[in-house]
């Protein structure tokens, strides 16, 4: 009897551990997420992107608008290059996040550093900023994408004058009028845009190569070709 008994357990025994492996697999097959199909915007419907530095440079305001109807969902990420206190080497940081779109537009403030608010706000700011990229994530209600990216620079008025203001094929020289941050990136339109923390305005001595500029007694606008 204990003979036929231990026979019987040792043939059900594989059985049951093949029954219970195979219900554990079945059970972990799960349906992939279909990644967003990516998709071109058309130039007439890019929206309009700014970046517009604080007075003091440690601040950016992040301004998406003329956002069409399409578009339910906008993430960006911006990275910047700063100095590390301790290592005294570049590093990149980087800001992200999701703004709700109201009336076709979304704002947000960026700042270039950390804040404590746990008994009165407290601010670090990173050294040595001096521009990065801008990534946005333009998201359709049917999950479509659309994706933009730009370098873009952030020097003050004294480095302007010295060195000009360039981002991949352009090149400003201008002298501004005043202590400024100014930044430039090229925009979803392909256009170039400055931005400043002022008025911006410069006297502009060329801009290579040809690019148009409307108003050539401002360093901020928009350069054509």
């Amino acid at each position: 009897m204990t003979s036929k008994f231990l026979k019987l357990c040792l043939f059900l025994i594989p059985l049951f551990l093949l029954s219970s492996c195979k219900k554990k697999t079945e059970t972990q097959q799960l349906t992939p997420t279909p990644a967003p199909k990516l998709i071109e915007i058309d130039m007439a419907d890019r929206p309009y992107i700014s970046l517009i530095p604080r007075a003091d440079g440690h601040e950016i305001k992040l301004v998406v608008e003329k956002i069409p109807d399409f578009i339910n969902e906008i993430e960006y990420e911006l990275v910047y290059t700063a100095i590390d206190d301790e290592l005294d080497i570049q590093i990149e940081k980087g800001l992200n996040g999701t703004p709700e779109i109201s009336n076709g537009k979304i704002e947000r403030d960026l700042l270039l550093g950390t804040e404590s608010c746990t008994n009165g706000c407290k601010y670090k700011y990173d050294a040595g900023v001096n521009g990065g990229y801008l990534i946005l994530n333009f998201i359709t209600s049917d999950n479509q994408k659309a994706i933009y990216q730009s370098d873009f620079v952030l020097s003050q008025t004294a480095d302007i004058k010295k060195n000009g203001l360039k981002l991949n094929d352009l090149e400003i020289v201008a002298t501004p009028k005043q202590t400024e941050y100014f930044i430039l990136l090229q925009n979803y339109n392909q256009q170039y845009s400055v931005f400043s923390s002022g008025n911006g305005l410069a006297t502009i001595t060329s801009i290579s190569p040809d690019y148009k500029k409307e108003d050539k007694t401002k360093l901020t606008g928009d350069y054509s070709q």
